[in-house]
């Protein structure tokens, strides 16, 4: 997909709406008249545009969660165990519980990175004065 087709397609949703200005409305059905591809991008944005109308007929009861969902979320919350704490962070996530091992952990991931790539470069520059004195 070229650049203009892109560009073509992300206005699709504001044209199908008519929300666009005049000028660019126009500018967007002379690429249609001529681009397969965004005649076809534009065929599935009116079935979307479709179907998100017949969904706004959807009465706010068939909407509404279950009976009674929140108090059963909330009393498995306060459970304890790792059933009741699943919905929270994990020990030491947020709390800093182990601070320490988690800037050790950084340092050495840090000094793994740099090693590997200092490997990478080191044997890129090998392979190079090889081929140039080849």
């Amino acid at each position: 997909m070229n650049r203009i087709c892109a560009e073509v397609q992300a206005e699709l949703p504001d044209h199908v709406a008519g929300e666009q200005p005049w000028w660019r409305r126009r500018l967007v059905a002379v690429h249609l008249r001529r681009c397969a591809d965004c005649q076809a991008e534009l065929a599935h944005q009116r079935t979307v545009l479709a179907g998100l109308a017949a969904m706004g007929d959807v009465a706010a009861e068939d909407l509404a969660p279950p009976a009674g969902l929140l108090d059963s979320l909330l009393a498995q919350a306060e459970r304890p165990g790792l059933r009741g704490r699943a919905a929270g962070p994990a020990r030491g996530a947020i709390s800093g519980a182990r601070p320490g091992l988690s800037a050790a952990f950084l340092v050495a991931g840090a000094a793994v990175g740099t090693a590997a790539g200092y490997a990478t470069w080191r044997g890129a520059k090998a392979v190079r004065s090889r081929v140039t004195r080849s």
